[in-house]
């Protein structure tokens, strides 16, 4: 029989009212202050109860957010239910459809951290520094952050900005996440941050439009209303070679190492590692899970770069393009 574990989950629910956060201390609703009221972050406190719904509270809605369970293993599923209760005697906008209220979700799944694999020497070792230290990952953040990964849901129809859901309404949205970090790559045992928010109450309108001239961009606000939480990953999952193993991958490759020697460090303007995963291959991508190893340089040379693809499980070099200059792309 699988341990269950039986310690609570803390969770925060987190309110946003347009570009100013508003405080709170209670669980009680929340009602919306003025921009000079306060600078801090606001936070609305979220309840789990014994059937694990987590609750939070504003203005006089409620979002209701119930985990089918708190503890799943790698590959396994999550299914999240996420309700919307309008408690007031006023219609109100939210985002997107109302089959979905603007309700979306996502997790901080964690990446490999180690082995950090061999040591090089020169300009090999230099570039394998570069890349952990510097390197970029999905988003433009350090490369070896927890990757975001959106919550799966079903189609909710026709687009919509925004949507009108009437007092005392009620709209629910399932969504969930296979334990995975990409597709075909089981998450790791670990704790995994969530978060579920819903849009409502629309802050702006779209701009006039000149009669003659470009469109002007837009883009709707709405407060937020979020539940915070957290499930648990256990057991083992397929063993994958650490960042660092699939760096020297690279470097081993001769015609890479070659290459790399010929542009020194000074030039260097950016790297990325990312660990994805394509189903079918397109351009340069492989089929599957991968790890995407760039080297970009810019500094003071035309801008050229090389990009190489590593087998997360084996460490198997699975190719290598190069944009020499003029490289225009």
């Amino acid at each position: 029989m699988r341990h269950v574990r039986t310690t609570a989950v803390w969770v925060l629910a987190t309110l946003f009212a347009g570009c100013t956060a508003v405080p709170a201390t209670t669980t009680s609703p929340v009602t919306a202050r003025s921009p000079e009221a306060t600078d801090a972050p606001a936070t609305a406190a979220a309840t789990a109860a014994t059937n694990q719904a987590l609750v939070a509270q504003a203005d006089g809605f409620t979002l209701t957010v119930t985990p089918d369970r708190l503890e799943l293993a790698p590959g396994e599923t999550v299914t999240f239910t996420a309700t919307f209760h309008n408690g007031t005697d006023t219609p109100i906008d939210v985002a997107g459809s109302t089959c979905s209220a603007g309700m979306t979700g996502l997790l901080h799944v964690a990446l490999p951290q180690a082995p950090r694999g061999r040591d090089w020497s020169g300009i090999r070792q230099a570039f394998k520094d570069f890349v952990l230290t510097e390197g970029m990952g999905p988003g433009i953040v350090p490369a070896l952050q927890p990757l975001v990964v959106n919550m799966s849901a079903g189609d909710c129809g026709v687009y919509a900005v925004s949507s009108e859901l009437q007092p005392g309404a009620t709209v629910s949205r399932e969504m969930s996440w296979k334990a995975e970090i990409v597709p075909g790559v089981d998450a790791l045992a670990s704790t995994v941050p969530f978060e579920v928010s819903v849009g409502y109450d629309q802050q702006n309108g779209p701009p006039s439009q000149p009669p003659d001239g470009p469109m002007i961009s837009w883009s709707p606000m709405f407060k937020q209303l979020m539940v915070k939480g957290q499930v648990h990953v256990i057991g083992g999952a397929t063993a994958l070679k650490g960042p660092g193993e699939i760096i020297d991958a690279v470097l081993a490759d001769k015609g890479y190492a070659a290459w790399l020697a010929k542009r020194p460090a000074s030039t260097w303007s950016a790297a990325n590692l990312f660990l994805e995963s394509s189903p079918t291959g397109e351009g340069i991508l492989p089929k599957g899970p991968a790890w995407e190893v760039d080297l970009f340089r810019e500094r003071n040379v035309p801008r050229h770069w090389a990009i190489a693809f590593v087998d997360p499980f084996d460490a198997k070099l699975l190719s290598v393009t190069y944009c020499n200059i003029p490289c225009d792309r």
